[in-house]
């Protein structure tokens, strides 16, 4: 599969140099947003240095060699610069392909995600994880003493309109929305043909103004899937300002109200 956003993929031990079909001993850990290989013979191997490994890594479909054939850096992104990996899979009697779709810049690139056991998974740039760590929303920081895997995960439900952050996305490709946060992370743009839309949380909307696609969903239909919206609904018991004051609120977007 191409993309990482349904190919989920761990860490696995089997490490080698395709370019000269060496296999090294060594091993990977996160630095930040970054895959650090310390091999055995004292070598430490970060950035365009890993460009060339393989990776055998385990996923749904199996066991599969995944080789980073470049990475660059993401200078200008939030929080600071954040390398990107171009990672093709390599299985036997197929010829290799690039994991990742494009990106809305046209990239086919992944980033690392690191996880709580001192590994990491690869996420693409075109899905909703890696456009997230791309705002600055990094889950392995804080701010303010707010874990950012809180806004984080709250970026993600916002990105697909996943109200009820049960996995029920109500988006639609190519809708234009305005992002921004309590921290200043991202800031609003304004716009006139855009109103408020939503606050949210790491488990999805506190409330809701105005669904994004009216034809994916209702008001009405958000009341009675998620009980706990209900009250919370519609553009005089959803606004800016009340949320602004709930703490629980820690990321807010607007979109155009159809």
């Amino acid at each position: 599969m191409r993309s990482l956003a349904t190919f989920l993929l761990s860490l696995f031990l089997g490490l080698g140099f395709s370019g000269s079909c060496l296999a090294v001993d060594g091993q990977l850990r996160m630095e930040g947003a970054d895959p650090v290989l310390s091999l055995d013979d004292g070598r430490v191997l970060r950035r365009e240095a890993l460009a060339g490994l393989t990776l055998n890594l385990a996923g749904p479909a199996g066991e599969a060699q995944v080789r980073i054939d470049s990475v660059v850096v993401e200078e200008a992104a939030p929080s600071g610069p954040i390398p990107l990996f171009s990672l093709s899979t390599h299985r036997p009697g197929e010829p290799p392909a690039n994991i990742c779709r494009p990106d809305p810049k046209g990239r086919q690139l992944a980033l690392a995600l690191p996880d709580r056991n001192g590994g990491f998974t690869f996420t693409c740039t075109s899905g909703a994880e890696g456009k997230c760590v791309l705002m600055g929303y990094r889950p392995w920081e804080t701010r303010d003493g707010v874990p950012l895997q809180d806004l984080h995960r709250a970026c993600i439900h916002m990105l697909r309109a996943d109200y009820g952050g049960d996995d029920r996305p109500t988006t639609r490709d190519g809708t234009l929305v305005d992002i921004y946060d309590r921290f200043d992370i991202q800031v609003s743009e304004p716009n006139p043909s855009l109103s408020f839309e939503a606050a949210w949380g790491p488990d999805g909307a506190l409330c809701v103004a105005h669904p994004r696609i009216p034809e994916n969903v209702s008001l009405t239909a958000l009341a009675e899937r998620y009980p706990r919206l209900a009250g919370h609904l519609g553009p005089e018991s959803c606004t800016e300002a009340a949320m602004r004051a709930d703490p629980r609120a820690l990321l807010f977007n607007r979109s155009a109200a159809h």
